[in-house]
């Protein structure tokens, strides 16, 4: 499929003057971009295409021109979507999981069907960060096996160690995903212990 999409190349009409970053502009932008009425954003989706036309409006409204297709905001690029079936189900120990009760998840395979059965390994947080002496996966073998992970990151006091309380990009399942797959795991699970939850990536 083709959508077109807001680029961010553009060129300020009033270039050479200096720029100022206004807290209160922000937040109006903010609070319409992160309202529910844009229904997440996603792509492809009405609320996505709402978010474009709101952010190229706002770039000619502050003087910019589009460096996009025939000089727009836009251009168009082929996109490929996955869109999780809402029939899917993981089964653990034989106990099914509901989707979106018990788990979500999504493939990055762009296969039309993802079915697998691989036996579970447990990697702590699943991180490998040798700047901080952490490696969660030493001494396990996760090729072929889906991962089980806590999220999150060591807990710190100490803004050294993991950002201390802050949340450092090791933390973010995305992260985890990656690295799963670097480490030639089939699958992961990343388990939300406050939420009761998990999330899996495939």
């Amino acid at each position: 499929m083709s959508r077109l999409f807001c680029v961010f190349l553009f060129v300020i009409s009033a270039f050479g003057q200096p720029l100022s970053i206004e807290g209160d502009r922000l937040r109006a932008h903010i609070r319409f971009l992160s309202s529910d009425l844009l229904e997440g954003r996603a792509v492809g989706t009405r609320g996505g295409e709402l978010t474009t036309q709101y952010l190229a409006s706002a770039f000619e409204a502050a003087g910019a021109r589009g460096a996009g297709d025939r000089g727009t905001f836009f251009q168009r690029v082929p996109l490929a979507g996955v869109l999780v079936s809402p029939a899917s189900r993981i089964s653990i120990g034989g106990k099914p999981l509901a989707w979106r009760k018990d788990f979500v998840g999504s493939t990055h395979t762009q296969e039309d069907l993802v079915s697998l059965s691989a036996p579970l390994v447990f990697v702590g947080h699943g991180i490998r960060a040798p700047e901080f002496g952490w490696d969660d996966y030493a001494g396990v073998d996760a090729k072929g096996k889906i991962v089980v992970l806590f999220t999150g990151e060591p807990p710190s006091e100490d803004p050294a160690f993991f950002g201390g309380k802050a949340l450092t990009y090791f933390g973010r399942w995305t992260y985890k995903f990656e690295e799963a797959a670097r480490q030639g795991a089939t699958g992961a699970i990343n388990r939300i212990a406050k939420r009761g939850g998990a999330r899996a990536g495939f």
